[in-house]
């Protein structure tokens, strides 16, 4: 489904002289097809948008556009596409329409959509035995398995800038120096996102360090004699000597070896190999043996690209010899990865059963390979999901994935992105659906460890997430919202064509869809993994969210708006990892630690200069950058502070209460430490909640009541107070939250 040699983000080339007026349908065309010829697929794909513009209903001109955007990974458009292609033409002059409407169904998790239609191609294949078939039905356990719940057993790490980028990154390996090692496509770009030297433009093999979760980028391993695209990298026992792959402009690859000099390369092609393609090498070494893994189309598989094995003998391959089935399908295998220690081989396939696009398998040696297991979620996604490496020593795994949530300039899932994941041992308690590393896998992680989580968040630059105009509950003066932010901006984010249209220089949207609306969506998935190992750790932790609205509706209606904004984040925090931080949000986790949000709603008043208010003008007033950039709220400040010992948090709700109408309640307070408790005083910090009458001394393990009033003086809306007491310092700090709900 796509070139794995080669990462094609040539596509960032920006074709910027074809973007004129007035040209003829044909002349677009012309351009969508030498595009395409250069595989520069995502350009291809605008060309053609423009030539539909002129002739919309041209079932030929769909086909061309259908294909650009399926091979640059455009898959909404691209099955919308295929499916106004299928019922214009049943088949007849494009019978592979609804093979790839159902494949672009899979990628774009249109799964009850993707079941009928593949179901529709296994009704009209004769041959129940052909290639056709056999991927019909893999395809619809696809869509069986792709409703089953993820492994909430792994953590799964989307890694941040620099690491990634807005281009792409693959191939992640450790290498004998204890370094990351990755493949990327990277150049300086002007300011029309074109290359500046396209003559250096190659895929290039990088090293990278991490240090307290920070990424530093070293620089790229470089033939200087040959500049060709390098990628792939991989060892051999000793660490002296590096294979990867080379491929020149063609794209026509061949594993090289080299000296591992961590400083270039200066490799011959690997002997052994000749007569065809060889890519994605892997080395294993088993008792006194290497073996090489690698993924060749070479006569002799099964079809595509398989997965091959050779012996290493004197540095050259001998005998090299396909897997064959159950591993090698008819459809294509790649980015093999074999952990000797148990045996286990992973790699993707776009032809097993899967979630959609390529999925990451294992499979097991038993003198020969067992049938392939789909990894299942959080690994695999709808969209491509390739270069598997597992050490089952340390729990640790990296993967590559275009999945949404990728940095993407050019559509959400163009571009591959590193991530790494661990497996995870359940902790028993309330926190048991929480995605938490077992601690003897967070002591050999050091992204993981707590300490270095909790340094991360306290450090953290604020976090900004975008919603669309008056979103969400529009027209509303309600402060709450059941929305979670995850579905507003999943809403935003089908708008996104419409912001192309209405604004006259369509980049400057693209830019900030992809620097800052999707990359504050990817950040938020990180934040909430910190959180939950740092809750967990015994760390209470205060989010303090700022609001901002655009200037179209009064500030007192923006301010309820912003309320709304946060709340929206309140409830996918709420939701996030099958209800994980739930209990820590109310206050009921049974290590007592505590996970606020502090809103800090502001209206207009705190809009930049010059942003459009007029309803009439909603080129400017809504989908203009301007406008847009205000419609936000931030996580302007992360409080991590640990949960002292003999410190005791407990909680009472005073029900649904007027404002306006002062009530009291008696509240149980319960000593749940090993001395008597004297609580000397108490202070909610606001006028709402006040303390009338306070317990005598409370021996251990017995309760006293605490007589405390509502005064209806506050808001409408959610009650939230905590009660801080000073006590005689057994505990050493002592509080009550009190929650309820203000009516008019």
């Amino acid at each position: 489904m796509r070139s794995f040699a080669r990462i094609t983000t040539l596509l960032l080339f920006a074709c910027t002289n074809a973007w004129v007026s007035g040209q003829s349908v044909q002349q677009w065309i012309l351009w969508g097809d030498a595009s395409m010829a250069r595989s520069e697929f995502y350009g291809a794909s605008r060309f053609y948008a423009d030539a539909l513009e002129l002739e919309p209903g041209r079932m030929s001109l769909q086909w061309k556009q259908a294909e650009a955007c399926r091979l640059s990974n455009q898959y909404d458009k691209a099955a919308d596409l295929y499916e106004v292609v299928y019922r214009k033409d049943a088949g007849r002059t494009y019978p592979e329409a609804l093979r790839w409407l159902g494949e672009m169904q899979l990628c774009d998790a249109r799964y009850d959509d993707a079941e009928r239609t593949w179901n529709k191609v296994l009704q009209k294949e004769k041959d129940k035995s052909s290639t056709m078939a056999l991927r019909a039905n893999e395809a619809i356990k696809g869509c069986t398995l792709a409703k089953q719940e993820g492994d909430q057993n792994i953590l799964l790490e989307h890694l941040p800038e620099p690491l990634n980028s807005f281009s792409s990154e693959f191939a992640p390996r450790i290498g004998p120096d204890s370094v990351l090692y990755f493949s990327s496509l990277r150049g300086d770009l002007k300011s029309d996102g074109e290359v500046k030297d396209s003559t250096t433009y190659f895929t290039h093999l990088f090293p990278a360090k991490e240090s307290n979760g920070t990424w530093t980028i070293g620089d790229p391993l470089l033939d200087e004699r040959q500049p060709w695209n390098s990628a792939n990298a991989t060892w051999t026992r000793n660490g002296k000597s590096i294979l990867y792959t080379q491929c020149d402009s063609a794209n026509n690859c061949v594993i090289h070896y080299a000296p591992f000099t961590k400083t270039g390369l200066l490799g011959t092609p690997q002997m052994g190999l000749d007569g065809g393609s060889s890519t994605q090498p892997m080395v294993v070494a088993e008792n006194d043996t290497e073996w090489l893994y690698f993924v060749s189309d070479r006569p002799g598989g099964e079809g595509g690209m398989d997965i091959w094995r050779a012996r290493i003998l004197n540095g050259t391959a001998v005998d090299p010899r396909p897997l064959g089935p159950p591993v090698n399908s008819p459809g294509n295998e790649s980015s093999p990865w074999y952990d000797a220690s148990n045996g286990q081989l992973w790699f993707a396939s776009d032809f097993h059963a899967g979630l959609g696009g390529f999925d990451i398998f294992h499979s097991t040696w038993n003198d020969t390979f067992d049938a392939p297991v789909n990894a299942g979620m959080p690994i695999n996604s709808p969209a491509n999901d390739l270069y598997p490496v597992y050490n089952s020593t340390t729990g640790e795994g990296w993967l590559t994935s275009n999945r949404k949530g990728s940095f993407a300039a050019k559509g959400e899932t163009c571009c591959n992105d590193l991530y790494r994941f661990a497996k995870r041992v359940l902790p028993t308690g309330p926190f048991v659906t929480v995605t938490t590393l077992d601690t003897s896998v967070i002591a050999s992680l050091p992204t993981y460890d707590p300490q270095t989580v909790v340094e991360r968040l306290r450090s953290a630059q604020p976090l900004v997430l975008y919603f669309h105009n008056d979103e969400p509950e529009p027209r509303s003066r309600a402060t709450r919202t059941k929305q979670t932010y995850g579905a507003t901006f999943e809403a935003y984010e089908a708008l996104f064509p419409t912001y192309m249209k209405e604004n006259e220089a369509p980049d400057a949207i693209v830019d900030f869809f992809a620097q800052l609306v999707r990359a504050g969506r990817s950040r938020l998935d990180t934040l909430i993994v910190d959180l939950a190992l740092a809750l967990e750790d015994g760390h209470n932790v205060t989010l303090d969210v700022r609001g901002h609205a655009s200037p179209l509706a009064q500030n007192d209606y923006n301010v309820d708006l912003s309320r709304r904004r946060i709340e929206s984040l309140r409830m996918h925090l709420s939701n996030a990892n099958d209800r994980a931080l739930q209990a820590y949000l109310d206050s009921t986790a049974a290590n007592g630690v505590i996970l606020r949000l502090r809103p800090l709603p502001f209206g207009e008043d705190r809009s930049a200069p010059g942003v459009s208010d007029a309803l009439s003008d909603v080129k400017r007033s809504v989908y203009s950058v301007e406008a847009a950039q205000e419609r936000r709220i931030e996580i302007a400040q992360i409080t991590v502070e640990p949960v002292k010992e003999h410190e005791f948090i407990q909680r009472f709700s005073i029900g649904t209460v007027t404002r306006g109408r002062p009530e009291p309640f008696d509240v149980p307070v319960k000593n749940e430490s090993g001395q008597t408790l004297t609580l000397i005083s108490g202070n909610a910090g606001c006028e709402c909640i006040l303390v009338d009458r306070l317990p005598p001394p409370i021996e251990p393990g017995g309760t006293g009541i605490l007589r405390i009033s509502y005064s209806g003086r506050s808001l409408v809306g959610p009650l939230d107070r905590t009660i801080t007491f000073q006590t005689n310092d057994l505990p050493s700090r002592f509080e009550i939250i009190i929650t309820g709900l203000v009516q008019p």
